[in-house]
């Protein structure tokens, strides 16, 4: 235990050297409400940046296999790895195994929320209205593989449904806040919320809401001073699945889950 919270501040170090304090700019006050807040990925900038300097109490969503240590190997070969793993498999298959040791163990401390792709996802929701209940904002990287602009990819729309549960709960309508992370200006702007309307159909929710997103994270990067854009998904994750995998999202997340052990690929 001693171990890991000194791994975890030694990371923290770190990421403190490589990712200098952000400021958080909203365009309108926060309420004390939790809420969620769906933020661009932008590699592993947003992920860190939210954790370092977004200063409101929160869970962060993470995917499951990044926690389990038995399925991070494949996951860091082809997500975090792409197209050099394909150039140098062994190599690559060595540095996944490493990922694995050190990944999961800075998530545990870290005290992420597991996103599961099967049954298991009740345990996500479970955990996120116990978060919400203790009054911890919930942090979202919900891109999918679909590219929507050089700023934000489309969004997989399966998170939205946490406010269905939280109105049935609380009785209250839950705000998801579009969020753009960017290292060069050093900002995390948190743009105007859109609250889950529990007059609309499920599916249509998911819709509302997405584009919602999509397109204000977009509006937020843009109002910034020039930057290069740091997409979710390089191009080489492109040359190398794109054709296949773009447009398949649940296909691509399979793969990595379900693939066959480091080596026999």
């Amino acid at each position: 235990m001693k171990a890991g919270l000194l791994y975890n501040k030694f990371m923290h170090r770190i990421c403190l050297m490589m990712f200098p304090k952000a400021d958080t700019v909203c365009e309108e006050p926060l309420t004390d409400d939790p809420a969620v807040f769906v933020c661009n990925h932008s590699n592993i900038r947003g992920p860190v940046m939210m954790t370092l300097h977004f200063k409101r109490r929160h869970k962060s969503w993470t995917i499951s296999c990044a926690t389990d240590k038995e399925k991070t190997p494949n996951y860091a070969f082809h997500d975090i790895f792409v197209g050099e793993s394909h150039r140098f498999k062994g190599f690559y298959r060595f540095l996944s195994r490493i990922v694995a040791v050190l990944l999961p163990t800075l998530l545990k401390y870290e005290d992420v929320i597991p996103v599961y792709r099967d049954g298991n996802i009740t345990k996500t929701f479970r955990q996120s209205l116990k978060a919400m209940e203790n009054g911890e904002d919930l942090v979202i990287f919900g891109e999918s593989t679909e590219r929507y602009t050089e700023y934000i990819n489309r969004l997989q729309p399966g998170f939205v449904d946490i406010a269905r549960l939280y109105y049935r709960r609380t009785g209250k309508r839950l705000n998801f806040y579009p969020v753009y992370v960017e290292k060069k200006n050093a900002v995390i702007s948190v743009g105007r919320p859109i609250a889950y309307d529990p007059e609309l159909k499920p599916e249509e929710q998911r819709k509302v809401i997405t584009d919602y997103l999509c397109d204000n994270i977009d509006r937020l990067a843009r109002q910034l001073p020039e930057h290069e854009p740091a997409p979710f998904l390089t191009q080489k994750w492109y040359d190398t699945y794109g054709e296949r995998y773009e447009h398949d999202v649940i296909g691509y997340w399979k793969m990595i889950e379900e693939e066959a052990p480091a080596g026999k690929h």
